[in-house]
């Protein structure tokens, strides 16, 4: 199922837990942050996963490098910071229909802001079939600049870059500042998944075939344009199609767009790109994306290779 290399952002989400003290509010932390996502899910999918990133030296991120490897993701390149400088806390807050709001708490500069061009290495990169980031880690610098040591190194050992866009506003001086950043990896990677709501202020179109033809145009291989309860859009130059999404009832949509990446890439990992070989794999990323839905967290529902196989099958 190759191998999947991720780098940028992990934190720990905070979800609010029920209480019948008016004293007492509980909460629960789970492991988050969309690369570190990407990483479990391929490795509960059968692939070898790594993760490229940077946490505190403190309780939570001793909590989040425990859950990596329990899960067989490889932390070898994950850099630890020392006081002041602290792991994120991302404070969960869950809507109707599993939509979600976040509310940061980050140390300046945040741990996984500190990730350096030395913190990514040939040898991790090494035997991967993808290398996977997304637009957080280039909002500053040095993790901006370790994205694109990334992409140098991927680019000389021929692995396909695959950039998640992960659009989040309200991080950025303006979307426009956004556009500037991110450009020049859009141009870069072979592989680009956006959400519907993320063409407009990114692509100035809310129109998914215009959107991946000017993706494909600037040299993308395969362009995922992930469409929520709609399901997902795929294009490449010779073919496009949608998927449709399989009903669920969702209670938490955190990590849903990381498993369906993380899906499509093992599936799409080694092989050849016909027309049939990526609208399953695009399946399969739906499937698992619907699955990580169905419980709280970004990576406690994530589907073992098993378990999302029996799901498509309808079993």
């Amino acid at each position: 199922m190759g191998k999947i290399v991720a780098l940028g952002e992990v934190v720990s989400d905070i979800y609010r837990d029920e209480s019948k003290f008016d004293i007492e509010m509980p909460f629960t932390a789970r492991p988050g942050g969309a690369p570190a996502n990407v990483t479990v899910a391929a490795a509960r999918l059968e692939s070898e996963a790594a993760f490229i990133g940077a946490v505190g030296e403190d309780l939570f991120g001793d909590f989040i490098l425990r859950a990596l490897r329990a899960e067989g993701v490889d932390t070898s390149a994950v850099r630890r910071c020392e006081p002041p400088t602290r792991t994120s806390l991302a404070f969960v807050e869950i809507a109707d229909g599993g939509d979600r709001s976040f509310t940061f708490y980050r140390s300046d500069p945040a741990a996984d802001e500190l990730l350096s061009p030395e913190d990514v290495t040939r040898e991790v990169l090494l035997g991967a079939s993808f290398v996977n980031f997304g637009s957080i880690p280039l909002i500053k610098e040095p993790s901006r600049s370790a994205v694109h040591r990334a992409a140098d190194l991927a680019q000389e050992l021929g692995i396909p870059l695959a950039f998640d866009v992960n659009f989040r506003e309200h991080l950025w001086q303006s979307a426009g500042a956004a556009r500037e950043v991110v450009d020049p990896l859009l141009d870069r990677s072979r592989v680009i998944k956006l959400s519907d709501d993320e063409l407009p202020p990114m692509l100035g179109t809310d129109d998914t075939e215009e959107a991946a033809k000017m993706l494909l145009d600037r040299g993308a291989a395969l362009v995922l344009i992930s469409l929520g309860p709609d399901g997902a859009f795929y294009a490449t130059r010779e073919f496009s199609g949608e998927v449709p999404a399989f009903e669920v009832e969702c209670v938490d949509a955190t990590g849903a767009g990381d498993a369906f990446l993380a899906a499509t890439l093992t599936q799409l990992s080694g092989g050849a790109w016909d027309e049939e070989t990526v609208r399953e794999a695009v399946r399969w990323g739906t499937g698992a994306g619907a699955i990580a839905c169905m419980g709280y967290g970004a990576m406690g529902p994530l589907p073992t290779k098993k378990e999302l196989e029996r799901f498509i099958d309808g079993g």
